[in-house]
């Protein structure tokens, strides 16, 4: 059994080429994430954290650090290290950027560019809570089993969404941020 450490995770994405991306052109609302993995105790984790139940959109949901890109960044790489910085206070300079994930596109019509890092350093970890209400640590294991993957499906309003759903603890891992979950395990344990 092979060793899942961040080392592994970092070799993974180094097989990638950057032309097997999935970029899609829309005018939807462009946004960028970062799937953070960061290592304690000889473990791996994905960094996501609970939105703050005063935010306008999708409050109280899980998501990966990131936000709208704004005008004075530079790409949607800038706006996931600028919103990883301002929701859980990591520097860019301690992120090492390794990947890039396809381009995502919500049924509530945002565009979400991924990008992955690999926190350089155990640091302490701060929420800004106007925006996060909590860190959650998603421990890497979680992705090894594909039970964990639900394909399910609500209706809102007069429309039905189909969505990928994990489920960890009381946690409602849900839409977009499983959707981009699912295809980051795909990435990893590739031919497991």
């Amino acid at each position: 059994m092979e060793l899942i450490n961040i080392n592994y995770i970092t070799d993974k994405f180094y097989n990638f080429s950057t032309s097997s991306i999935k970029k899609i052109n829309s005018d939807y609302m462009k946004s960028a994430v970062m799937c953070l993995f960061l290592e304690n105790d000889n473990k791996v984790y994905i960094l996501l954290t609970k939105r703050s139940q005063n935010l306008s959109n999708h409050a109280g949901e899980i998501c990966f650090p990131g936000g709208k890109v704004e005008k004075s960044d530079k790409d949607p790489l800038d706006t996931a290290l600028r919103e990883t910085f301002e929701e859980v206070g990591v520097p860019r300079d301690k992120i090492k950027v390794i990947g890039q994930l396809d381009d995502y596109i919500t049924g509530t019509g945002f565009h979400i560019s991924t990008f992955v890092g690999i926190l350089k350093s155990n640091r302490k970890l701060f929420m800004n809570e106007r925006e996060v209400s909590e860190l959650i640590y998603l421990p890497i294991d979680i992705l090894k089993d594909k039970e964990n993957f639900i394909w399910s499906f609500k209706k809102f309003g007069n429309k039905k969404y189909k969505f990928w759903k994990i489920n960890y603890f009381d946690y409602n891992i849900w839409g977009a941020t499983a959707s981009i979950i699912v295809s980051l395990a795909s990435k990893i344990f590739i031919n497991k």
